[in-house]
């Protein structure tokens, strides 16, 4: 065999090669001529349409490339209008990456890369609708390079944008509600029927939505609709899932509830909520009574009889009234332990007092289908008549009967205890022992204007605004008057400094890519010196991260705080990388916080089957080495290979032609198919004489990371 000769290469040979290259390197991109490149549009769903809040709308986007663009990437900028907001941006098979808010906000761009001639993978846009929005053939501009001078536009030449136009999206204006409650009047806990009804006059189908009949102050017991599935029922609300109408259609959702016991017959205020249709209107309400209580003898005294009659009374008056309405002898309405009977008796009423439950008989001379109770009190001190009907409805009338001298109150707690400076007036609640109707309740000695008695051992007060502006602590007693009478000893009330700014008391810790941070994060509401506002249940804290990650934790982003400290638990951030922080914001704002830097390692790749070798026989020669992979069903965007000798454990660096120490995992070559390969070429060659080398595969798809489950060991010869 005859060996062949090697010349050196001249000097200024190898100038002139360098020159070229720079010149072929650096030529500028050339103008997008309309005949290169023909793209389509094609939008989904097509315009004119009404569609849901939220709903998605997707553009798929279709080139070809006639005539090679030379060194520059085939663009595509989506000027997408406003109503529209972006989710993704995707190709099939992956390859193309698009980009929001690039080279300007509102405009999405997708990068070809460098691409030869031919069909390029189709690209999908999915966007959120948020408000009615119009797309026009002019939004889709293709360009070779990001400054070509002329762009090919969907709106022009042969190119093509089908189903532009305006998406309206459904607003409370297309649509008619209406409520009828049956009765329209009753009493708490009795039964009532309520239909609302939703008609659709939008012009349009509305597809699959959820609707709610609200009802807040009553429990719901079943639940009919007239298009879609009904929610449970023991809540305060009749829910339709996937209701669907046609134009011209109508909703109807028939609840049964129950109006709840409140301490003053609460109205029931029906909504009608439909949010993917922009609908959230109040309907006719439910007019909701206690059975008034009147106090029908003369003055409370010890001995005397005293006579509590059903009746309708406007207004609470201490001592003497309950306000409610008179009963309906109505047993839809009015029903007590003896269901067949619709005026309540003596069972339906309870009498306490001072040493506890009260002996009574049923009352006589109340007013016409009216009934009561009649007691005597036996001791001076606080007596309370309760009606009680429908299976949970009541009403209380509280009456003081007085004695030979006032006794002296004894105060065991107030609650709310504290409150933060500047945050307004507030009500307290006093509980204790010996209070009375004529009991004062004291603020520093001095009396708070708004002393309402509930009961001898309980009393609430309004602290105004003023009173709490700064810091600091105040002697809250309760007073009762001669004759007797005297002060209780005091209990003391905290005014803690103002909420200023929110701090983390738990770093964040370190953690792996799609697994939660092995510490948590704790963030608290403090003053400006830096303690925690324990009073504070409202605040909202949010958490985001820096560069560009993805967080995620248990619960969402926002968490309400517990006595000023809100714990956030499974939170995760991805992907891997270095010296993250997160930042704490709040509602009302306060002085935000910044975590301490914490790091993110990668999640190690999954292992997998699908990433095979071919099966080599015996010693492979040099003179044709050649690696090659199979991806089996993974669709990888790459694959890479790692080469490791076995006599030293050293690694195969393709780009360097060279063994290393570190690993190093090479970049094969797609070989069409599955098949991917990694040409051992020229005197690289050499390095793999006479040597047994041991291969692992790893590959990146779908966005997730794989390696091999096995590794091939391959004598080379």
């Amino acid at each position: 065999m005859l060996a062949r000769r090697r010349f050196p290469v001249p000097a200024f040979a190898a100038a002139a090669f360098l020159l070229i290259l720079l010149i072929g390197t650096s030529r500028p991109a050339r103008a997008l001529a309309e005949t290169d490149v023909a793209f389509a549009v094609a939008q989904s769903p097509a315009a004119p349409a009404t569609v849901q809040v939220g709903s998605h709308v997707t553009f798929t986007v279709t080139a070809t490339v006639n005539a090679s663009l030379g060194v520059v990437p085939l663009l595509l900028d989506f000027d997408y209008p406003p109503g529209l907001t972006f989710l993704s941006g995707s190709s099939s098979p992956p390859g193309v990456t698009c980009t929001n808010d690039v080279p300007a906000p509102g405009i999405v761009r997708c990068d070809y890369g460098v691409v030869g001639t031919g069909p390029r993978s189709p690209v999908t846009l999915t966007f959120s609708i948020q408000s009615t929005a119009t797309t026009a053939a002019a939004q889709a501009v293709m360009r070779a390079g990001v400054s070509d001078g002329a762009p090919d536009s969907a709106a022009d030449g042969d190119d093509s944008f089908t189903g532009a136009g305006t998406l309206t999206v459904f607003a409370g204006s297309m649509f008619t509600a209406n409520g009828t409650p049956s009765p329209a009047a009753t009493f708490e806990r009795a039964a009532v029927t309520y239909t609302a009804t939703l008609t659709n006059s939008s012009g349009a189908a509305t597809g699959a939505f959820d609707a709610s009949l609200q009802l807040p102050g009553a429990v719901v017991q079943s639940i009919s609709c007239s298009s879609g599935t009904p929610g449970p029922a023991g809540f305060a609300q009749a829910n339709c899932a996937g209701a669907n109408l046609a134009d011209t259609e109508t909703l109807t959702i028939t609840a049964d509830l129950l109006p709840q016991d409140t301490a003053s017959g609460d109205d029931v205020a029906p909504r009608l909520v439909a949010a993917a249709l922009g609908v959230d209107v109040p309907l006719p309400g439910i007019t909701v009574h206690e059975v008034g209580l009147q106090r029908t003898s003369g003055a409370p005294a010890v001995g005397s009889p005293v006579t509590v009659c059903t009746a309708a009374v406007a207004a609470d008056v201490a001592n003497t009234a309950a306000a409610g309405a008179a009963q309906p002898n109505d047993l839809t309405r009015m029903k007590g332990t003896n269901s067949a009977q619709a005026v309540l008796q003596l069972s339906d009423f309870t009498v306490t007092g001072p040493g506890g439950s009260v002996t009574a008989a049923a009352a006589s001379g109340c007013g016409a289908n009216q009934s009561g109770v009649t007691f005597t009190p036996a001791a001076p001190g606080t007596y309370t008549v309760t009606a009680r009907y429908n299976t949970g409805g009541t009403n209380v009338l509280t009456i003081d009967v007085p004695g030979g001298s006032n006794p002296v109150p004894t105060l065991a707690a107030i609650s709310p205890a504290s409150a933060a400076a500047g945050s307004g007036a507030l009500t307290i609640t006093l509980t204790g022992s010996n209070f009375i109707a004529a009991s004062e309740v004291r603020w520093n000695g001095s009396p708070l204007a708004a002393v309402t008695y509930v009961s001898s051992t309980s009393l609430t007060a309004t602290v105004p605004a003023g009173l709490l502006a700064a810091p600091g602590s105040a002697s809250v007693t309760v007073h009762n008057p001669a004759p007797g009478g005297g002060t209780s000893a005091p209990q003391t009330f905290t005014i803690t400094a103002p909420a200023a700014k929110l701090a983390f008391t738990t770093q964040p810790g370190n953690g792996t890519a799609g697994s939660p941070l092995a510490v948590q994060p704790v963030v608290a509401v403090q003053t400006a010196a830096g303690a925690t506002v324990t009073t504070d249940n409202a605040t909202v804290v949010t958490l985001s991260v820096s560069g560009g990650a993805t967080l995620t934790c248990t619960g969402g982003l926002s968490k309400t705080v517990s006595a000023g400290v809100a714990a956030f638990s499974g939170c995760t951030v991805t992907p891997a990388g270095t010296g993250y922080t997160l930042l704490a914001t709040s509602s009302p704002p306060l002085t935000s916080a910044t975590s301490a830097p914490f790091d993110v390692t990668a999640a190690p790749p999954a292992s997998t089957s699908q990433l095979a070798f071919p099966a080599v026989t015996g010693p492979v020669p040099r003179s044709r080495l050649t690696f090659a992979v199979d991806s089996g069903t993974l669709n990888p965007a790459e694959v890479r290979l790692t080469i490791r000798r076995s006599w030293d454990n050293k690694y195969w660096n393709a780009a360097a032609a060279a063994w290393q120490t570190d690993p190093v995992q090479n970049v094969m070559t797609s070989a069409g198919g599955t098949a991917w390969q990694l040409a051992i070429t020229g005197v690289a060659r050499r390095s793999f004489v006479d040597t047994t080398v041991t291969i692992e595969a790893f590959a990146t798809a779908g966005g997730n990371e794989y390696r091999s489950a096995a590794t091939a060991t391959i004598a080379i010869r």
